[in-house]
């Protein structure tokens, strides 16, 4: 039975076959441009920090799972600084699309201050009470592991100023368009984090190296270096539009541009540290399910962050090319380029996932020569493979809903998937139930499946275009001669 011809014909009669073309010049132009160097720039992270984790992997599981255990703590608080580099982003990209540069520029700057001052703050906070938070998040790990994670912890909270920087500089270059800057900045200091760590680990000429220490302090380095590279970039101008000299920092702040950036950065790092704190407290139910587990479970997490690149990129791309729509009045267009890019990046994850869970166990490999650590490994990607499909729903849309500046949304749904789901779910099937760290990873699937409902309703009902007229309206006024 011959089922191309009726297949083809039923793509035919999709609304997608009769707009292909211009779906075309969308990928080729904006699509491409912007995601393109924001995956490269992704994949550099990722990458260099799953060289990190094999370089530490090497002195033994429990180096691994005290890494895994402080990295846990640390991504809620990258995780706020993020949220404030997406209001950032939004905010230049918006205001360029209005072709107001002097906004973006003193957003950027406003931003840059506000949260290195703030991050010094947190960091000394952090490093005070740096025992009683590990002993929160590890549990009833060992004390070995707790002692590792300790170290480590407190050798990373001395770069969090150089985090923001580094954080907020590059979204306000790519809400201006330029993702290669941050690109090369990027990638550059994640590979002077493994030259210097590998260093520090194990020693160079002669000199023993710091052992595990050294991967934290190596860590540190690198960002002031990132840091420092991103204020220069801004400084000379690399990008005309964000050229900020120095002596401008010490300006009186606006607070109105403050506040329009807190407006899009508050929702979505108030949605980020408790959604990410809710990701901890799932983490300290694996805590109690021995060091293997925990190995397992950090693992496979950066593998499944691997295959996530591309939606990720998709997904930053779309929040600038909404806010840059959005910025010049183009509704449709917005709205018709969200939609692409959410069944673009459903379709590539899914395809993605699916092909890579057979190599499960060569991933865990390159990571760790324990048996039982890999096994965790390889049921966990094998599951994230089955439920890929709902991801792009409950990622890729609330990156282009903020772009809207549809924030406050996002910002309710996440905290339900979190807390009503994941951690629910995950605490009774994992926990009460005895089905371990299947049953956490099962929770985590709970709550993509809300998110992702919620988010395609909010879509396909255009409501997160609340915020803007219709274009009917404005048709209607500029014919009325309003």
């Amino acid at each position: 039975m011959n089922v191309v011809t009726p297949l083809r014909h039923a793509v035919m009669r999709t609304p997608w076959y009769r707009k292909r073309k211009s779906y075309r010049v969308l990928f080729w132009r904006e699509i491409t441009p912007l995601a393109v160097p924001i995956f490269l720039e992704n994949t550099c992270v990722l990458m260099m920090g799953v060289l990190s984790t094999f370089l530490v992997s090497w002195l033994g599981k429990e180096a691994m799972a005290g890494v895994g255990l402080a990295d846990s703590f640390n991504m809620v608080v990258m995780s706020f600084f993020a949220a404030i580099d997406l209001g950032t982003t939004v905010v230049v990209a918006f205001s360029l699309g209005k072709l107001d540069g002097e906004r973006a520029r003193a957003a950027t700057r406003q931003s840059l201050v506000i949260m290195t001052l703030f991050s010094i703050v947190l960091a000394a906070v952090i490093h005070y009470y740096g025992t009683e938070i590990i002993d929160f998040i590890a549990g009833a790990a060992t004390a070995d592991v707790k002692a590792l994670a300790l170290t480590y912890l407190e050798l990373t909270v001395l770069s969090y100023p150089a985090a923001a920087i580094a954080l907020i500089g590059s979204g306000a270059l790519r809400g201006a368009g330029n993702t290669k800057i941050p690109l090369l900045i990027n990638g550059g200091m994640n590979i002077l984090n493994i030259l210097i760590s590998s260093v520090l680990i194990y020693g160079l000429f002669g000199w023993k190296g710091m052992g595990f220490a050294g991967a934290g302090l190596g860590l540190t380095i690198s960002r002031y270096i990132g840091a420092v590279a991103i204020i220069w970039v801004l400084m000379i101008g690399f990008n005309p539009a964000l050229r900020i000299p120095l002596k401008s920092y010490f300006e009186k702040l606006n607070f109105s541009i403050i506040w329009e950036v807190m407006g899009i950065g508050i929702p979505a790092s108030i949605e980020s540290v408790l959604f990410n704190g809710g990701k901890l407290l799932t983490q300290m139910f694996v805590a109690g399910m021995g060091t293997n587990v925990i190995a397992g479970n950090f693992i496979a997490f950066s593998v499944a962050a691997l295959i996530n690149l591309p939606g990720n990129a998709l997904g930053s791309a779309s929040t600038i090319i909404t806010g840059k729509r959005l910025g010049k009045g183009q509704i449709g267009q917005a709205e018709r380029q969200l939609r692409h890019v959410f069944w673009l990046s459903t379709l590539l994850l899914t395809a993605l996932a699916w092909g890579t869970a057979p190599f499960a166990g060569i991933f865990a490999s390159f990571y760790t020569r324990e048996e039982d650590v890999k096994e965790v490994v390889k049921v966990l990607l094998w599951l994230n493979a089955a439920f890929m499909p709902i991801w792009a729903a409950s990622w890729v849309l609330p990156a282009g809903l903020k772009g809207a500046r549809d924030a406050r949304f996002a910002m309710w749904v996440s905290m339900l998937g979190m807390w009503g789901c994941r951690v629910v779910a995950g605490y009774t099937l994992g926990i009460m139930l005895g089905m371990g760290v299947v049953g956490v990873w099962l929770g985590m699937f709970l709550d993509w499946a809300v998110r992702g409902a919620l988010f395609y309703w909010r879509m396909v009902s255009g409501r997160w275009l609340w915020k803007y007229p219709k274009p009917q309206k404005r048709a209607i006024s500029a014919q009325n001669g309003e």
